[in-house]
């Protein structure tokens, strides 16, 4: 089934330009696969609703990093799914890759992609 909507934290531009850049430093990609991935984030980003971090949503993210023991942005993107799970309901479907987030989110109620 396809998405009628992508919804991701503003955060995500950073964590993907991140991991782009660790990526290329420990040489899993190189400097023109780096180059490509930034151009596609580019292309695709206006595309997706943006979820706004506010101080609301970084309140609730340092409560999950509490209770689930996050990391700082790990908590945000949790808040962020959070956030759009009230919105969106059992709709939603986190998509992730990392198992411990996978975990916290489910914890919530929120469906995920990679279970």
């Amino acid at each position: 089934m396809a998405a009628t909507l992508t919804m991701v934290s503003q955060l995500t531009w950073v964590e993907m330009c991140a991991a782009l850049g660790l990526k290329q430093r420990t040489r899993q990609i190189d400097a023109p696969q780096a180059t490509q991935a930034l151009q596609e984030l580019r292309d695709e980003w206006d595309r997706y609703s943006k979820l706004a971090v506010d101080q609301a949503l970084i309140t609730t993210a340092g409560e999950l990093a509490l209770t689930f023991g996050l990391r700082a942005y790990d908590s945000l993107q949790l808040a962020s799914a959070q956030r759009a799970h009230s919105q969106a309901g059992n709709t939603l479907a986190f998509a992730c890759f990392d198992k411990q987030l996978n975990a916290a989110a489910t914890a919530l109620g929120i469906n995920t992609l990679m279970g």
